[in-house]
């Protein structure tokens, strides 16, 4: 017989308590924690509800400060500690460094995992986090990124986090079935040099981020960086400005047969004339394009006009070229690419087999499981695939033998120091090697001299592309060339 007094005639059940409150509470911080209350008292149900309640209440204000999803500070408890945390560093004339640390392509990663599984990788990441920072350091969650606050007495003492954090990160993410690589970026504001407030640091330390290049490398904040924001924000607008008036257009660079000297194909690179303002480097847009999503249209129009030309040559007789498009991440994690190939080359009415698309080891990473379905989809539709750059990312043997590709590409900054630097011509020769055994075409990139070339066709690379032969040009001026021996 229960001790408590039964609730009176009208009163709601304590299940109905739990069902109004499970509702008014579903989508809030608090959701977590009325899960761990009901995990925690799983016969919760026979109290009274006055008791149901009063847990309930107990419960959010225990963890009010606490993110549901990891368990570390949220965005209001980080504020109010920080602020603390500045005030003492102002009385004692010290430092206060502000880490905000993010997952390189997390919202590529979310789109092609779905919501539970990068959830997933938020808890682990917040997990692998709570092992490198001291007890007395404030570590919170913002949506997501993650924020550190560290009190210190030099700089220096970031790289003490940083170099334990890389060691953790150079292996997948444990318990899922997908081979997953995450690549940190990080950015670094420090009181007092970059502001007075929390809000400042924060957005400091966010912009810093940005300018990470990932694998746990770490950028400090600079002013040149706040220009530099503003000046990508209008740089996003002139894109797509630009994509609505055809101000974008596509260079071809020749591809030459190491053996016969001829003409192989080529790799189609965009280009962006602005009215008035000439060209704009690559190395400006394409960043912008990538961070912005601009990237998908841009890669799209280059695919199609690329397609467009090939069959042109081919129409007139130079049946064997083929051509080679590079393919971002963003892209690579769109599940309606293949449709999208398909539709271009029927439109186009080229063959799947001239057509060559390049990705990055870095991209080919980030959902190895993903990749390699999507990879095989286009080879069995006859698409050559390459892996750009290579020997640039951190794609083991073992993985890479998985990957259906046809051909992989020697990265420019190896060729760049042949042939007198040993090291260079040691990856050079170990990467061409690699490929023979793998029953993979090699391909050089950045060949600007006789003697890269020499060495190259000694290692027994089968072709190669630089500025020895041609810099990339518009179509009009390859047509010319389209029967020129480089012998």
């Amino acid at each position: 017989m229960s001790s408590h007094p039964a609730p009176p005639s009208g009163a709601p059940s304590s299940a109905a308590v739990l069902t109004l409150l499970s509702g008014f509470l579903q989508g809030t911080r608090y959701e977590g924690n009325l899960q761990s209350l009901l995990v925690c008292r799983p016969n919760i149900e026979q109290d009274p509800p006055e008791a149901v309640f009063t847990a309930i209440l107990e419960s959010m204000r225990a963890n009010s400060d606490r993110d549901p999803l990891t368990g570390l500070l949220n965005t209001s408890a980080m504020e109010e500690r920080l602020t603390s945390a500045l005030a003492f560093a102002r009385r004692h004339n010290s430092k206060v460094v502000l880490l905000t640390i993010g997952i390189l392509g997390f919202r590529d990663l979310r789109d092609s995992l779905g919501r539970k599984k990068s959830d997933w990788i938020l808890q682990w990441l917040a997990q692998q986090l709570r092992t490198v920072v001291r007890k007395e350091d404030i570590l919170a969650r913002d949506q997501n990124e993650f924020i550190l606050g560290m009190a210190v007495t030099k700089v220096d003492d970031v790289e003490i986090i940083v170099s334990k954090l890389r060691e953790i990160f150079n292996t997948p993410v444990p318990h899922m079935e997908e081979h997953i690589f995450i690549s940190l970026m990080i950015g670094a504001s420090i009181y007092p040099n970059d502001g007075s407030n929390v809000d400042d640091l924060i957005v400091k330390s966010q912009t810093a981020m940005r300018r990470s290049p990932g694998d746990c490398q770490y950028q400090f904040f600079s002013d040149e960086m706040q220009r530099g924001a503003k000046d990508r924000l209008q740089m996003v607008q002139d894109i797509r400005d630009g994509l609505e008036h055809n101000e974008f257009a596509v260079f071809y660079q020749p591809k030459i047969d190491l053996l016969t000297g001829t003409i192989l194909g080529f790799e189609a690179l965009v280009r962006w004339l602005r009215p008035g303002k000439g060209m704009v480097s690559p190395g400006i847009f394409i960043p912008a394009a990538e961070e912005s999503g601009l990237v998908v249209p841009l890669g799209m129009f280059v695919l199609r006009t690329a397609c467009a030309q090939l069959k042109e040559w081919h129409n007139m007789g130079y049946m064997h070229l083929h051509m080679a498009v590079n393919i971002a991440s963003q892209q690579l994690r769109d599940e309606g690419i293949v449709r999208v190939v398909e539709e271009i080359l029927t439109s186009t009415r080229l063959f799947p087999d001239r057509l060559e698309l390049e990705i990055t080891e870095s991209s080919a990473m980030v959902n190895v499981e993903k990749t390699i379905q999507l990879l095989a989809s286009l080879r069995q539709r006859g698409i050559q695939i390459a892996v750009d750059d290579f020997g640039t990312g951190y794609s083991s043997l073992s993985y890479l033998k998985r990957f259906p590709l046809t051909t992989l590409k020697v990265d420019q900054s190896f060729v760049r120091d042949l042939p007198g630097d040993l090291d260079s011509l040691e990856i050079v020769n170990a990467i061409i090697a690699m490929g023979r055994s793998l029953g993979f075409k090699t391909v050089a990139e950045g060949v600007e001299t006789a003697a890269q070339e020499a060495v190259l066709r000694t290692a027994g690379c089968h072709a190669v592309q630089g500025y020895l032969y041609s810099k990339p040009v518009p179509a009009v001026e390859i047509t010319p060339i389209l029967s020129k021996s480089f012998r």
